[in-house]
């Protein structure tokens, strides 16, 4: 066993395919008990989080014929591509879209009744293009990019997506202190805005809350 450094864009299901190892094996490898106790989630890590995988990847013989067509058929693995669409905090159903990136052809579609675009996408892919065509917009995703809850990063993640987080740029030694009364305030915001108290610290019930509104 050796150690990886995670990077951003990693995630287990994605390693464990570009790298060649069984992703529940060394998910519950005691090496990786650690890891396993701070991430509950193994396909959102983060930057910097110490994974444990084996030396060299397990390789798959493969029967050559000579003098024949040999065709050989890889399975990428896909993960789920969810996407709420808001504006103003107010889901848009039935909102027509096209997604890019996911294949040759674009995927089409209409946003559900919570606004939400669900769609899979394979383990290589980085980024997609979700187009609201009636609105002319282009959203670009990311493709695990998603950090933690538990980390600050996450959590200013999920607030900005949600609307509530707005970092302040001042730029210099104080530009810390500047996010940090922005991740305050919108602490404050989305706890007002979900009736539980505005302390502007992170709680289980603003966890709770804030993972059911983000959908992660």
């Amino acid at each position: 066993m050796r150690p990886y450094v995670v990077r951003q864009g990693d995630y287990l299901t994605k390693l464990a395919h570009t790298m060649g190892f069984d992703p529940d094996a060394i998910w519950n490898h005691p090496k990786n008990k650690d890891l396993r106790d701070r991430r509950p989630d193994r396909d959102t890590l983060h930057p910097g989080d110490l994974l444990w995988i084996p030396n060299a990847p397990e390789h798959r013989r493969l029967t050559v014929r000579s003098g024949a067509t040999n065709r050989y058929a890889a399975r990428i693995p896909k993960k789920p591509l969810s996407v709420r669409i808001q504006i103003g905090g107010e889901a848009l159903p039935k909102e027509p879209y096209a997604i890019l990136g996911l294949g040759p052809d674009p995927v089409v579609g209409e946003t559900d009744e919570a606004g939400w675009i669900k769609s899979t996408v394979d383990v290589q892919v980085r980024e997609v293009e979700v187009i609201l065509t009636r609105k002319n917009r282009t959203l670009r995703v990311r493709v695990g990019d998603l950090d933690p809850l538990m980390t600050v990063s996450g959590l200013k993640q999920r607030l900005l997506h949600l609307g509530f987080y707005r970092p302040g740029r001042i730029g210099g030694e104080n530009q810390e202190a500047v996010e940090d009364d922005a991740l305050i305030a919108a602490l404050k915001a989305f706890q007002g805005a979900r009736s539980l108290p505005a302390t502007g610290k992170m709680d289980d019930e603003t966890r709770k809350a804030l993972t059911q509104a983000h959908g992660s």
